[in-house]
Parts: structure tokens; sequence; C-alpha cells
């Protein structure tokens, strides 16, 4: 059976993973919206638009942190 100090190291481990990939895809999700907001900058109607891809990117982060969470 594992001991305290080794429960506790692999449970500093999934802590450090997750926030590794948690910033991950952070920066990834921020750079698409970047990206976004420049293509849209110039389109008419970019602010439904807008408010419709950001909607959808939060779903997608939420999504994307449940299957990390429930598939760890």
């Amino acid at each position: 059976m594992a001991s305290v100090e080794q429960r506790n190291a692999r449970l500093d481990a999934v802590v450090h993973a997750t926030e590794a990939w948690a910033d991950r895809r952070t920066r990834e999700f921020e750079d698409r919206v970047a990206s976004a907001k420049k293509i849209l900058k110039g389109r008419t109607g970019s602010e439904r638009l807008a408010a419709a891809s950001s909607q959808a990117a939060a779903e997608l982060v939420v999504n994307e942190i449940d299957d990390f969470l429930l598939t760890s």
C-alpha cells in the first residue's frame, strides 16, 4: 500500500499536470479569439457573430475540462 508521502506526491503531480494543461488550452483559446476578432473586425454584424463565437468557445472549454478530468 502506498504511503501518505507517495499519495501526496501523486496528487501534486496531478495538480501540476492539470495546471499546465489548463494554461496551454487557455493560451490556445486566447489565440483563437484574437484571430477571430481580427477577422470579424471588418465584417458587418460582427458583434452578434463574436458573441456566438465566445459562447461556443466557452462551451468548448468547459467540455474539454470535463473530458480531461473524467479521463485522467
